[in-house]
């Protein structure tokens, strides 16, 4: 097979300018910064005068940290008014023993607002003065209010268009056609939704003479129409390539870092994905190649997700020092 053509002439500033991403060449220069971590995120920590807002931190967030807000919140509120509650007298309510702990008369107080601001409204207890009516009243506004809230925040989450894609836990420099190397990696949909029309961009970014360093790689296939299996993602490591030569020295003396943008349009939710990744020098494993993920079943191919980052040594090739 006839190795594919690349640009032949050394990386330039305009090069260097078109791929840069919009990082700049003044970044990541402290041993051990990436630019763009593993789960996506760009490696960046904002400080002062950012707009915080709230709709979209509460739909951004992990639901673990949503669930404990939610909570936080809803005990929060219901205290407050439990404790103006106290403060109007809890006389003012029915069914409240005068002759207990102040803390059991809290808990009924708050139990009351807690019924008072889901509008169960048991029964057992009931507001008996003009002030703990209008307390009441404004209790149960606010409980349709946040019920309002809470149903369109998990909405906007459940509806969040999300593309699942996974990546292999390290890139390979792996043997290429006729006793040539490569770099690659692999990605899979691991959700059973329909991705459509994948491009993959790559980009090598790296520290000369002080300053970042920005190039593109060129890839074997960089676009896919459909994706039902696995995409082993290959850019071939030839003559022209800006890591020709490289040892595993040099990824790690140069602060290499290789960056990874996906995109495609995901027929769920009628919506574009888009998705980051990276690897950097001591995510790669030298001379290895990955192992099948799928196999050929009667009737049907058998996909194994749990296999993603299933490699193996080549015989006789052992990892680069």
């Amino acid at each position: 097979m006839k190795m594919p053509s690349f640009r032949r002439r050394p990386p330039t500033d305009t090069d260097n300018e078109l791929t840069d991403l919009g990082f700049g060449d003044k970044v990541a220069r402290n041993p051990g910064t990436r630019l763009i971590n593993n789960d996506g995120e760009f490696n960046v920590v904002r400080r002062g005068g950012g707009i915080w807002s709230p709709y979209q931190w509460l739909v951004e967030m992990p639901w673990w940290k949503f669930i404990g807000v939610t909570m936080s919140a809803y005990v929060l509120i219901n205290a407050v008014f439990a404790l103006i509650f106290l403060l109007l007298g809890t006389a003012n309510l029915s069914n409240v023993p005068q002759d207990s702990a102040i803390g059991i008369r809290f808990l009924h107080a708050f139990f009351f607002s807690v019924q008072t601001f889901t509008t169960v409204g048991y029964g057992t207890m009931s507001p008996m003065s003009l002030w703990t009516n209008a307390l009441a009243a404004i209790i149960a506004l606010l409980g349709w209010a946040a019920l309002a809230l809470v149903t369109s925040l998990l909405y906007a989450r459940f509806a969040r268009p999300r593309g699942v894609i996974g990546f292999s836990d390290r890139a390979l420099i792996a043997p290429y056609q006729h006793g040539g190397e490569c770099l690659q990696f692999r990605i899979v949909n691991m959700r059973d939704n329909h991705l459509i029309n994948l491009t993959a961009r790559v980009v090598l970014t790296w520290l000369e003479d002080g300053n970042r360093r920005f190039a593109g790689l060129d890839l074997e296939r960089d676009y896919v129409a459909l994706f039902p299996l696995n995409w082993t993602i290959v850019h071939p490591i030839t003559e022209d390539s800006p890591i020709a030569g490289w040892t595993k020295d040099d990824y790690c003396r140069r602060r290499s870092e290789i960056l990874i943008m996906i995109e495609g349009y995901d027929e769920t939710y009628a919506q574009s994905i888009h998705v980051n990744n990276s690897y950097i020098h001591d995510e790669l494993v030298w001379h290895a190649r990955f192992r099948p993920m799928y196999h050929e079943r009667e009737m049907t191919t058998e996909l194994h997700l749990d296999r993603l980052s299933a490699v193996e040594r080549l015989a006789g090739r052992g990892e680069e020092e």
